[in-house]
């Protein structure tokens, strides 16, 4: 097979329909998820088998249109389009509408709280979207608040963690942007520094993050002096 072939429209439509379906299924579920997203390679095989699961899709819903939709209207003149769609209508609903409703529903489904008790009583094995802690502990969700940092050298640090703050990790690192740092002294009091500054951490050499939760995020760091 050469490469002109590939670009055909008949080879461009069997990948779009049994392996680019899957792959939108798999962006738009994952926008719901915290975490690194596994590499193209790896999730070949779930976007084929999603592929056929939105082919399945479609051919239920196209009978379900062609024997109720349709023929309850039969005695209206409706227009030739929507009797009959054209093929790139068709091509369109079964590569992004079908799979973006789809990826969409996996990913309220994993985001849910009802999910693990549904799984608990069907038998199933319980697994957490969120691979990583550092994820999940830094999700979406996490309100803005104050962090204690500790090292494994004992030393500490006080920030505050805000919508301009940031937590990101990959294979190899983990850092952490806190919008407002603070100093921590031995006797663990908090300490506004001179000049009020962000800092940068790499998480490689901490022991451990600390979220003070009863602080409240309405407060903000402006009211957070000589804790």
């Amino acid at each position: 097979m050469t490469f002109g072939s590939l670009l055909s429209p008949e080879t461009f439509e069997f990948f779009a329909r049994y392996l680019l379906a899957g792959y939108v299924v798999i962006f738009v579920r994952s926008a719901f998820v915290m975490g690194l997203r596994p590499k193209p390679a790896e999730i070949l095989i779930e976007a084929i088998i999603l592929s056929l699961i939105v082919q399945f899709i479609v051919y239920v819903l196209a009978a379900f249109y062609g024997s109720v939709v349709i023929a309850s209207l039969s005695e209206h003149d409706l227009p030739d389009w929507l009797v009959d769609p054209p093929d790139i209508l068709h091509l369109v609903f079964i590569v992004l509408v079908v799979p973006t409703g789809l990826g969409w529903t996996l990913g309220l489904f994993l985001r849910s709280d009802w999910r693990n008790g549904l799984l608990r009583r069907l038998s199933l094995p319980v697994i957490h979207p969120v691979q990583r802690a550092h994820d999940f502990a830094f999700g979406d969700n996490r309100a803005p608040g104050l962090v204690e940092i500790t090292f494994n050298d004992g030393t500490k640090i006080g920030g505050w963690f805000g919508e301009k703050s940031l937590a990101a990790s990959d294979d190899s690192r983990s850092d952490l942007y806190l919008e407002r740092a603070y100093i921590i002294d031995k006797n663990g009091t908090w300490h506004e520094p001179s000049h009020r500054r962000a800092i940068l951490l790499n998480l490689r050499d901490v022991r451990s993050v600390e979220f003070l939760m009863e602080e409240k995020a309405e407060d903000g760091p402006e009211g957070e002096n000589d804790r």
